[in-house]
């Protein structure tokens, strides 16, 4: 189910409601859902992997912009031939005390855990002019040192007066032109801009996350760190643009009407489509659940039957 499609199955439950106080915050209502059960749900098109170089002697490090504030799994390898280890999370708490830098343990990394947004903003671009679903956004103040990190886009006035707002949502330099424009990972979503009525880009912003790992990277090295996340789900902005999980459009609509009725405190209304949104999203997990028990349960080898799972090395003697 595209946009399109969610617009007019949230439209028409509310014509058959009666209700028409959602109309002008249907959009933003659906958006709200589909964040809402990306984060009460792993999607599986949402589990996301970043390679992050290491530097000699830094502990912090950023998460993408789009990290979902959940799951993280990280490996480290202290060499660009090495081999990646999975670093275990531990607070500082458990810890007592930040990993101690000794001469035995130079290249070694072994913990990880969250810490603080970086703080402030990278730089910001006060000229950008963005096109809907366009991966260009010009700019006479982009600068090659921009190229792999992330913007994020301030609301802004139009020629008419109007604020328009390109959500809370980043996008990931790939390519920058200095002087002209930037390049964008995937198509920008969100309401056009003009050179007469620019945004502000914000690189890599002030609440972008990071980790910090306990331990002592001895050099630079390339691609030291092997981040799985789950990421922010992407903008339904255009008609045709569809959730990562395409199947997942009806749960959507029903989420976003629970949103709605949360919004004006009707409690019981708001309960009842929540759990609409809920059986639906738990029937599509449980039928990806099924297929993986099947896999896992199949015999194999003989009739009375072996569990598939790893392969151990006596197997190939």
């Amino acid at each position: 189910m595209n946009f399109y499609s969610m617009r007019q199955e949230f439209d028409r439950i509310t014509r058959t409601a009666d209700d028409a106080t959602f109309s002008d915050y249907r959009d933003d209502f659906l958006n709200q859902s589909w964040q809402k059960i990306s984060e009460l749900f792993k999607i599986p098109s949402l589990k996301l992997t970043k390679c992050i170089d290491s530097v000699a002697d830094q502990a912090t490090y950023q998460l993408p912009y789009d990290y979902g504030g959940t799951d993280v799994y990280l490996w480290y390898k202290n060499s660009t031939s090495g081999n990646p280890k999975r670093l275990d999370p531990v607070t500082e708490e458990i810890l007592g005390l930040m990993y101690e830098k000794r001469s035995g343990n130079m290249g070694s990394v072994l913990y990880y855990d969250w810490t603080q947004p970086v703080g402030e903003d990278y730089a910001e671009r006060v000229d950008c002019v963005l096109t809907n679903n366009s991966v260009t956004v010009l700019s006479a103040t982009a600068a090659a040192l921009d190229v792999d990190k992330w913007i994020r886009f301030d609301p802004f006035t139009d020629v008419a007066g109007d604020t328009q707002n390109p959500g809370d949502y980043g996008y990931y330099i790939s390519a920058v032109t200095a002087g002209v424009s930037f390049t964008l990972d995937r198509p920008y979503r969100g309401p056009a801009s003009l050179a007469a009525n620019p945004a502000i880009g914000r690189i890599r912003p002030a609440e972008q996350q990071q980790f910090v790992v306990y331990g002592n990277p001895s050099s630079t090295v390339t691609d030291a760190f092997t981040l799985n996340y789950y990421a922010n789900p992407h903008r339904l902005y255009n008609d045709r643009d569809v959730p990562e999980w395409p199947s997942m459009g009806m749960a959507i609509v029903y989420m976003a009407i629970s949103v709605g009725y949360d919004y004006l405190h009707f409690d019981e209304a708001a309960r009842i489509w929540f759990g609409r949104a809920m059986s639906r999203v738990s029937a599509l997990d449980k039928r990806r659940q099924t297929t993986q028990t099947l896999v896992h349960d199949m015999p194999m080898g003989s009739v009375s039957g072996r569990h598939t799972g790893p392969v151990s090395s006596a197997f190939w003697r």
